[in-house]
């Protein structure tokens, strides 16, 4: 798999590669995005046999930098792209859906069971799912989030109905206990009760899907208005740095020699083969074949 940067004029579409069911809503949140941040997961292309690109996975978001640019023709003039199999096209749209139907938790819960338990290095993970190793860090964050429990496991349940966004976690990890109490109060409940204002919000958006979603920019802003008694700084500086090292490190072996994979081949084997849980099991397997 090849990460290219291509005109995005040179792409093209195809019905069959579509998700299904497009919501408006979502196109415009998704578009407002990309022109905020910029395009933060490369899009998935093949080569066609009679020459230029197909998009495997990425429509909507081509969509979006094409409608920002037909405002603005000097933004987007090259995006990020895998260039991957063609012959593979059904396989890969079909592996991509599997990973964007999952709950930002969901996901996150698998990323580290990938890494942690079956010992699959991070940046592998990331190019096989066909994210950037910034939005692969963001699932490592929400993973801490989820591990430390209370209130910070009820923010990642606000991220999983997309009531708060999950694209900067560490936003949330950077403050304490306290810090982040006092921000939900203030910010968010207005001295309703905590817990029982994230279980109205999470249900009104299951059921409903009509709620108000916080933007990125409001987030990081409160989050980052606190007194310094809220804040985690020597922890977060540390464990950032030692993210950074293992992540720096991944790369100078993968650049010094050719992966040997065959522990974790075994053990994604073991996963494929024993585990109770399908989602892990159909991941388990779709990224054994592709390892191998």
């Amino acid at each position: 798999m090849k990460l290219i940067k291509i005109d995005p004029d040179e792409l093209k579409f195809s019905p069959d590669l579509n998700r299904s069911g497009r919501a408006k809503a979502f196109e415009d949140r998704l578009r407002s995005s990309i022109e905020e941040i910029g395009l933060a997961e490369p899009l998935k292309i093949a080569c066609q046999p009679d020459g230029g690109y197909l998009v495997i996975d990425g429509n909507l978001r081509l969509r979006a930098i094409r409608s920002i640019r037909e405002r603005d023709p000097s933004r987007f003039s090259k995006i990020a792209a895998y260039v991957l199999d063609y012959d593979r096209r059904y396989e890969i749209r079909f592996q991509s859906d599997i990973y964007q139907d999952l709950l930002p938790s969901q996901l996150a819960t698998l990323v580290e069971h990938l890494h942690s338990a079956e010992n699959v290095l991070k940046v592998d993970i990331a190019r096989y799912i066909g994210v950037s190793p910034a939005t692969l860090r963001n699932y490592t964050g929400l993973w801490r989030l989820m591990e430390r429990g209370g209130l910070f496991a009820q923010v990642v349940e606000l991220m999983d109905v997309d009531v708060f966004p999950s694209s900067n976690p560490y936003a949330w990890l950077r403050l304490t206990e306290e810090g982040l109490r006092t921000v939900l109060v203030d910010e968010f409940s207005k001295s309703e009760e905590i817990y029982s204002w994230v279980a109205e919000k999470a249900a009104s958006a299951r059921a409903r899907g009509a709620i108000a979603r916080y933007p990125l920019k409001y987030i990081e802003l409160v989050t980052a208005a606190l007194p310094a008694k809220c804040y985690r700084h020597g922890e977060d500086v540390r464990a950032i740095k030692r993210d950074l090292g293992l992540r720096r490190a991944d790369a100078q072996r993968l650049r010094a020699a050719k992966p040997d994979f065959e522990e974790a081949l075994q053990h994604l084997s073991k996963v494929a083969k024993r585990s109770q849980d399908p989602v892990l099991r159909s991941a388990a397997e779709s990224f054994r074949a592709y390892l191998a």
